[in-house]
């Protein structure tokens, strides 16, 4: 059998059937490769701590402090929703925290890290638990140093972590 494309142009029905298979084919491909580009990574870091909330706050100001970072701001956003009327409202705070070094080094790097900034690790119950998490940056740029400088600050936020619930 024979299709007709143009009129100038006839094609077997195998020969029809073969371009779009090809077009196909490099489409799935195309769509595969860019498949990675767009997902998001998984940039959150949780753990349960064995601590009751409050005593997990304590640990992680700590432990903020100790990792030569200062709290720049709290944010009680449980409490403020129970203090509306919801007073069996799950507790949860997200502790914002900076070290100006980081930051003027970070800066000087890509300052589109801004957006990165300032460094933010939270604490809430969920069904009986305490859990603390942080938010890591990406590590996979097209700069290398921006990725070398990432890591160490992912180093630096899953240690705060870590200390907070040892």
């Amino acid at each position: 059998m024979l299709i007709i494309i143009r009129e100038s142009t006839i094609m077997t029905r195998l020969a029809a059937f073969k371009i779009p298979s090809f077009l196909f084919f490099l489409s799935f491909i195309f769509l595969s490769g860019c498949n990675n580009a767009i997902q998001p990574e998984n940039r959150i870091y949780q753990k349960i701590s064995p601590y009751d909330y409050e005593d997990t706050l304590m640990n992680l100001d700590i432990a903020i402090s100790e990792h030569n970072y200062r709290i720049i701001h709290r944010s009680n956003i449980g409490q403020a929703i129970r203090d509306r009327g919801d007073k069996d409202y799950p507790l949860s705070t997200v502790i914002s925290f900076c070290n100006i070094s980081y930051a003027k080094e970070m800066i000087e790097i890509n300052s589109d890290l801004l957006n990165d900034m300032p460094c933010i690790v939270t604490v809430q119950e969920q069904q009986d638990k305490v859990i603390i998490g942080t938010r890591l940056m990406k590590i996979n740029s097209a700069n290398q140093q921006q990725n070398e400088f990432a890591q160490r600050i992912n180093n630096n936020l899953t240690s705060i972590v870590e200390s907070a619930i040892e």
